[in-house]
Formats: structure tokens, C-alpha cells, sequence
């Protein structure tokens, strides 16, 4: 997967805003998740106290135990506006650093992170921002 940089991420939402991409052509630059989806699902292992809001977009996250070991997975779902989520992580009380691409939703469309490690000393956190705002809105590290 290929991350977008924060400038050439201004520049993707200006354009997605005006109209000037499909979907399709959005695949390249941000990922959509295979998996998408008309509506939310919550699956095993949904941490209410990550969810995050902004507008018509909801972030949250998923943890689960494998082979002995937590990991966190970000969603993010929109009834209508285009957003963006990506996943963060901190590790021992330090600074949060962005550990997931950028992920692209719209009009009632889904998409997830693949899970990421997650277990004793990390606090892992979803981000939000519609593509008309300027900053990130994050949920409670878990």
C-alpha cells in the first residue's frame, strides 16, 4: 500500500471535494478496503471507548488476541460526507505516531486497517477528518 504524504493529501481532498475523482481512481493514491460495506458492522472484539464522530463519519477500533498477543484494527464508516481515517499508536507514554495508510470513505461506504500490534506498553488510536476539515479528530487510545 502506498501512503499519501500531507501534501499531496491536501490536494487529493481538494480534489475528491470538487468531484474531480471516481472512486476507482481514488483506489491508487488512498486505499479502500476489498471489504467494504453498505452499513456498519461491529465485529468481535469492538472497543466502544475508541469510537470517535465527526459529521456523518465514525471511527472506532477493533482489538483481539493472536498467538498470545493484542492488535488493533481501525474502521471507519460514512452515511454521506467523504472522510478519511488512519491509525495511530503510541508506545510507553511517548508521542502518537501514524502506523496505517490513509483510508478513503464515502456515501455509505466502510473500510478498515489490517491489524497492528497492539499489546503491553502500546495505546493504539483511530483518526478521523472529513475531507472539508483541516484537522484530525481522534478517538481515546486503547
Amino acid at each position: 500500500m502506498q501512503i499519501v504524504h500531507r501534501t499531496a493529501f491536501a490536494v487529493i481532498a481538494a480534489a475528491v471535494t470538487a468531484g474531480a475523482f471516481a472512486p476507482a481512481a481514488m483506489a491508487e493514491t488512498a486505499p479502500i478496503a476489498s471489504n467494504q460495506r453498505s452499513a456498519p458492522i461491529q465485529a468481535k472484539g469492538y472497543e466502544p471507548g475508541s469510537v470517535v464522530y465527526r459529521g456523518p463519519c465514525k471511527g472506532w477500533m477493533n482489538t483481539k488476541k493472536i498467538k498470545g498477543r493484542w492488535y488493533a484494527q481501525g474502521l471507519v464508516y460514512s452515511s454521506s460526507a467523504a472522510c478519511w481515517m488512519k491509525l495511530e499508536r503510541k508506545h510507553n507514554g511517548g508521542s502518537y505516531e501514524m502506523i496505517s495508510d490513509y483510508y478513503y470513505v464515502h456515501d455509505g461506504t466502510q473500510a478498515n486497517t489490517g491489524w497492528h500490534y497492539d499489546h503491553r506498553g502500546y495505546k493504539a488510536r483511530v483518526c478521523i477528518q472529513l475531507s472539508t476539515d483541516s484537522s484530525w479528530h481522534c478517538g481515546k487510545g486503547i
